[in-house]
């Protein structure tokens, strides 16, 4: 004990424990436990990930990548259970001011990568896990300017020449994937394969002399030629492991990870609920449009109508901007002053984001500027395929995806989070908050009136019964043996998609359980919170949403009511 320590037990032992003065103190000291337990714990996760401690904008790892040989991650569920049983012996009364949602967060991350390392055990079913995580984590230190060139090089350079050996744990863990993940693992690789042949040499050549960067990238070029032949001809012969996650490990995925109330067949209702709802709503719209016509018949004319591929890019900078200027005079949230960048998708995220997708800047980051990716056409595609693509961003569609992944959706609520107060709470991303509060945007913008073409309202509609989709289709596949197969020719029947859409999305379905079906169970939380604090101005309850972080919608709940007060409920009656 420290002697400041001593002097102050000193004097509260003068004190009867019901002393108020003895009582803050001894909030106060278990407040400082925690701040402690949840400093060891944190350093502790970017020690074993420094590929999420990059994305996090923390650089003091950035020459790392992730050990997982199996020595690391048996060593890792110890410190996992050691940390679990610290933070469980704490008294979460005495945390007060949203300290205690920061150690109930905490606890749900244990259990979570404890679900991931010791009962799903991706890592010896999920090869894409060895590409997709480290060439992001790659991507990022070449890509965010947070230090000089030559320091991230120097970086790059250390983190590219760890490849191989995580590329050989990968041969050593692999057992019996599913074919669905050796298959996205391949085009994975072939993405990071491009990424090194083209993208990183020309940081290289920004370098002088660039000799180690370019010696780092001819390494790992052979490093990854050698592992796509594996895929290819060795580990796609014995993928034959079983689609899904089942139902024990989905629940575990709505209690841990969602944290919500729900039953797997609670959120199987739902989503049939809306579902129905909104294809009554289809048929209803597209008789205001053209009552000769299915809203199939007028979505399928309509999707004819897109820009041009070389202005692809140029027509989501357009509508971001309009986007931005809309929410702004209609004051339905406050903006960050941040910008949103509109960029390609890089080649190794192409396999599973093949339309658009949003990289919300790390909330350690000095730069918080975010980035709009597009996937751009592929032009060694056939002629129909590429034209598929470019359906994919038709005239009436891009503006909903547009609100969905910028304003006000993604970009304001990822980059808001970014500036919450508490330290701890800026290291979560729940899904079903995020996706949530993004789909939600995209009905917002109908309610304010931002859709003047009514077939924008059309694709909009479309989109929300897509997500229902997902709803009923991801949790049939990983609960009650879906075939892939049926879940395909649904959404090509049911939704509309295109047979490669349906197919891309099925996929994703497995590579990311529990992540499809948060949009729509999260903007249902949305909307049910709207409903309870209905009083409330638009913009205000926004503002209180999104002051909360990234986190569950049942935390963010309680820190609504905490913030708002108790006289708030009593106002209702």
């Amino acid at each position: 004990m420290e002697k400041a320590d001593k002097r102050i037990a000193r004097t509260l032992s003068a004190y009867p424990l019901y002393h108020p003065l003895a009582a803050h103190t001894d909030y106060m000291d278990e407040r400082q436990r925690f701040e402690h337990l949840a400093t060891a714990y944190f350093e502790a996760s970017y020690r074993a990930s420094p590929t999420s401690a990059t994305d996090l904008g923390i650089h003091a790892y950035d020459h790392l990548l992730d050990d997982m040989s199996q020595t690391a991650i048996q060593a890792r569920i110890v410190e996992l259970k050691a940390f679990r049983r610290k933070f469980r012996a704490l008294d979460a009364k005495k945390l007060q001011n949203g300290a205690g949602t920061d150690c109930e967060l905490i606890l749900s991350d244990i259990e979570n990568e404890l679900w991931f390392l010791e009962d799903t055990r991706d890592w010896e079913t999920d090869p894409s896990y060895y590409v997709a995580d480290p060439f992001f984590a790659i991507f990022l230190v070449a890509s965010r300017d947070f230090a000089p060139l030559p320091e991230r090089v120097e970086n790059l350079a250390a983190r590219l020449a760890r490849v191989p050996d995580l590329l050989a744990a990968a041969r050593a863990n692999l057992k019996n994937p599913p074919h669905i993940l050796t298959e996205i693992a391949i085009d994975e690789t072939e993405g990071a394969i491009e990424f090194c042949e083209t993208l990183l040499p020309q940081v290289a050549a920004q370098m002088k002399p660039p000799r180690k960067l370019r010696l780092a990238l001819k390494q790992v070029l052979t490093a990854l030629r050698a592992f796509l032949v594996y895929l290819q001809d060795d580990l796609m012969l014995t993928s034959t492991g079983k689609l899904g996650v089942g139902a024990k490990n989905y629940a575990k995925i709505l209690k841990y990870d969602h944290i919500l109330p729900y039953t797997i067949a609670q959120v199987v209702a739902m989503g049939e609920r809306v579902f129905n709802e909104t294809e009554r709503e289809l048929v209803a719209w597209a008789k205001r449009i053209d009552r000769t016509k299915t809203w199939r018949e007028i979505a399928d004319e309509a999707r004819t109508q897109f820009p041009p591929r070389q202005r692809l890019l140029g027509a989501y900078r357009h509508e971001i901007a309009r986007l931005r200027e809309f929410v702004r005079e209609h004051d339905l949230v406050t903006l960050p002053d941040q910008d949103c960048q509109v960029v390609e998708t890089p080649p190794f995220d192409r396999a599973l984001n093949s339309f658009a997708a949003y990289i919300a800047p790390g909330p350690f980051e000095q730069n918080q500027v975010g980035q709009f990716w597009v996937t751009p056409v592929d032009t060694t595609a056939p002629r129909a395929q590429q034209i598929e693509q470019l359906e994919e961003h038709c005239n009436f569609l891009y503006p909903v995806t547009a609100a969905h992944e910028a304003y006000p959706g993604h970009h304001v609520q990822l980059v808001r989070a970014n500036q919450v107060g508490s330290r701890w709470r800026k290291h979560f991303s729940s899904s079903i908050f995020a996706e949530g509060w993004a789909l939600y945007c995209e009905q917002l913008m109908n309610e304010a009136g931002y859709y003047q073409d009514p077939r924008v309202r059309l694709f909009q509609l479309k989109d929300r019964l897509w997500r229902a989709a997902r709803v009923v289709n991801e949790i049939g596949i990983h609960c009650y043996d879906l075939p892939m197969d049926d879940a395909a020719r649904f959404l090509v029947d049911k939704v509309g998609l295109t047979h490669g859409a349906a197919r891309a999305e099925t996929r994703r379905y497995i590579a990311e359980p529990g992540q499809p079906m948060s949009y729509l169970i999260g903007e249902l939380e949305v909307e049910r919170l709207r409903k309870k604090f209905h009083r409330l101005p638009l913009k205000k309850f926004h503002d209180l949403l999104l002051d909360s972080g990234t986190i569950p919608f049942c935390l963010v709940e309680k820190e609504m009511e905490r913030k708002i007060g108790p006289s708030y409920e009593e106002r209702q009656d």
